[in-house]
């Protein structure tokens, strides 16, 4: 993948860049860099509270796909990582 910036990825709207532009997070490569519990917690520490669609949008972005195709299996690897139930 190349390193485009958030705003030309399908799946990030101006809500999702903006609160990945508040952690540090403005491309492609500065996603690939961390990983869900930590931008989990970035956002708590910013008073944001991150709910799963960022999540499922992140990782079918990274994918290429649209966020709405993310499969079950997919989620539910989602809210493992992430703890959740």
């Amino acid at each position: 993948m190349s390193n485009r910036r958030i705003e030309d990825i399908r799946n990030f709207g101006p809500y999702t860049m903006g609160i990945l532009n508040q952690i540090g997070i403005y491309t492609e490569q500065d996603l690939l860099s961390t990983d869900y519990p930590s931008i989990s917690q970035k956002l708590i520490e910013k008073g944001i509270t991150p709910n799963l669609n960022i999540f499922y949008g992140i990782e079918m972005a990274l994918q290429g796909k649209v966020w709405t195709k993310i499969s079950s299996q997919e989620k539910q690897e989602i809210k493992q990582i992430l703890g959740r139930k």
